[in-house]
């Protein structure tokens, strides 16, 4: 069975939300450009990158069904620490921003074209996000059975 497994460091940044910037065509009509909402994504997609292809090395691209598994550590709010070290009323999990769905996508699309040649082939998909002392994020890709 071919897997593929690695971390990738720094705190994850989502994909999907994007924002409108219009902007004037030279041919005097508006126009409208889309850019990523996430100023942090181009950077977090490049490092996804680096670190997949470092872990596939000279493998080719996978094919057929896959499975992936990603867990995104991110650093704790400064507001969930008091005097005495983490507060009793801090939150176990993220359970706010970033969405999970779209620090997923933003991994996912990273991948397309490293590891594997769509992000379609996806057909099973688990992802977590905790806590933890630094952002990362880890990535399992297999071939489903």
């Amino acid at each position: 069975m071919t897997v593929i497994s690695f971390y990738v460091p720094g705190i994850p940044a989502p994909a999907g939300s994007t924002r409108a910037i219009p902007f004037r065509r030279r041919d005097g009509r508006l126009g409208v450009s889309v850019m990523p909402a996430s100023t942090r994504l181009r950077d977090w997609q490049a490092t996804v990158r680096i670190a997949a292809r470092q872990a596939a090395g000279d493998r080719r691209l996978m094919t057929g069904p896959l499975r992936v598994g990603l867990l995104f550590t991110l650093p704790r709010p400064k507001s969930h620490y008091g005097k005495r070290g983490l507060r009793p009323a801090a939150p176990p999990y993220p359970a706010g921003h970033p969405d999970l769905d779209k620090l997923t996508r933003a991994v996912l699309d990273a991948l397309t074209g490293v590891i594997f040649g769509d992000d379609a082939q996806v057909v099973s998909l688990a992802a977590e996000k905790v806590y933890g002392e630094a952002g990362q994020c880890m990535v399992i890709v297999m071939r489903h059975k």
